[in-house]
């Protein structure tokens, strides 16, 4: 990544990369799962019993965008047979990391605690885009071992690769030479493990954003340390094209999510 962006155009979201089913859903709308204004998020609620949950996690640089973005991948994967947490969270620089972490880790308490009945919580899998997938990503292999799969697109996974990014210092609130052990530690490339659980990527080729490489630079250390991992090559478009477009991408994710959960 030259330096990360979110620079995307608004109303592109609303024509966001869907794939269609035809299971039955309930959407509630701005459920709070904390106290701050941003701890919402959009809950779809699936007909079919014992559902597997999956958790969206939008992208905007962590200063920016909301969850609306990922309405279209949400109702897709409702669609599907699962239900979805499509949330929100508190953004930088007035919340820096790990901030949207603590916030992801309260939405799930949050689920278990309120929807037990209604959700299958042994099957929880995490989708965030861009900066949505440092978090989801870090999340589960720092904090949760009980997440049985990822999927990220167009991941910042290796924070040092841009140790003067204007975008990654005000969410750190430190300057990665004056912290370099923290910028290591945000990066979900040197948590990856062996017991990280399971994996699906899309990155596109031509991402001038987020470099391709990121994707490959992960999805290799994964593959050593035999982790069941996939990585989906957009082979055009940039960052935020893919993430709009890309329903071929869309597709793969939920196919794996579906091999895995359902």
């Amino acid at each position: 990544m030259k330096i990360i962006l979110n620079i995307f155009i608004p109303f592109l979201f609303i024509t966001c990369a869907s794939y269609q089913a035809d299971k039955k859903y309930l959407v509630k709308e701005r459920v709070s799962y904390g106290e701050h204004e941003r701890q919402f998020g959009d809950l779809y609620l699936s007909s079919l019993k014992d559902a597997p949950l999956v958790i969206t996690v939008h992208g905007g640089g962590w200063d920016s965008r909301d969850n609306t973005d990922f309405t279209s991948i949400a109702k897709s994967l409702a669609s599907h047979g699962y239900n979805v947490f499509n949330i929100n969270y508190r953004l930088a620089p007035k919340y820096k990391h790990p901030a949207p972490i603590d916030d992801l880790q309260l939405a799930i308490e949050f689920l278990k605690k309120n929807y037990r009945e209604q959700l299958n919580i042994n099957k929880i899998a995490l989708w965030g885009y861009s900066a949505g997938a440092q978090i989801t990503f870090l999340y589960a292999f720092k904090r949760d071992p009980s997440i049985k799969a990822l999927v990220g697109g167009g991941g910042p996974y290796n924070f040092t690769w841009w140790p003067n990014s204007p975008i990654i210092t005000p969410y750190m609130g430190v300057k990665h030479n004056d912290n370099i052990k923290a910028w290591m530690e945000a990066s979900p490339f040197f948590s990856l493990s062996k017991d990280s659980p399971a994996i699906f990527m899309y990155h596109a080729k031509n991402d001038d954003l987020v470099e391709h490489s990121q994707m490959m630079a992960m999805y290799s250390k994964a593959k050593l340390l035999g982790v069941d991992v996939q990585a989906h090559t957009v082979p055009f478009w940039g960052h935020a094209y893919t993430f709009v477009f890309s329903d071929e991408s869309v597709k793969k994710a939920i196919k794996f999510l579906n091999k895995r959960l359902l």
